[in-house]
């Protein structure tokens, strides 16, 4: 009878421990992903500022009407697509990849786009994007196309991910750049 009762009084007392490690969890209401600077709830109803460099088809800033102020483009097009699904506006920059990777390791711009593969080389200066999109390369090579946020910004990337690979972007593009 006494072992009954020792073991009763243990498994009550694993279940009041359990039970408060999980309300212990749930209270933590962590979110993640995380945007240490508050990238994705700054931008919702806001204002996205995005980099762009000249990569036609990608993005384009001197043919066709297109300007630096008002590029166009295909990754254009996504990121501003993207910013209406959030309430968002897009004020652009153009640049070079290299003047825009900085402004984006200083904050000064949530991403940059112009014809971005995953092997670009700003891996160690930015966070890049899951590849979206595959197109013809140089020689036949596939291209897997992404886009550069700020390191660390993860809910605002992963929001961009989200959205990006549900366009079905490779459908979208002309015959002669599909793999």
């Amino acid at each position: 009878m006494q072992n009954n009762k020792i073991s009763t009084l243990r498994s009550i007392a694993q279940y009041i421990v359990l039970c408060g490690v999980v309300l212990g969890l749930v209270g933590c209401g962590g979110h993640y992903p995380a945007d240490p600077e508050g990238t994705l709830n700054r931008v919702s109803g806001g204002t996205i500022r995005a980099g762009v460099s000249h990569d036609p088809p990608w993005s384009d800033i001197t043919t066709g009407g297109n300007t630096e102020e008002d590029p166009g483009g295909i990754e254009v097009e996504l990121l501003e697509n993207y910013a209406a699904s959030i309430g968002a506006e897009v004020e652009w920059q153009a640049g070079g990849e290299e003047q825009l990777i900085g402004l984006l390791a200083e904050q000064e711009l949530d991403v940059v786009v112009g014809g971005l593969t995953d092997q670009s080389p700003w891996e160690s200066d930015a966070a890049i994007t899951t590849s979206y999109a595959e197109s013809k390369g140089i020689a036949g090579s596939t291209d897997k196309h992404v886009m550069a946020t700020q390191m660390g910004e993860n809910a605002f990337m992963t929001s961009l991910e989200e959205f990006l690979l549900n366009e079905n972007v490779d459908q979208q593009l002309p015959e002669e750049m599909r793999p």
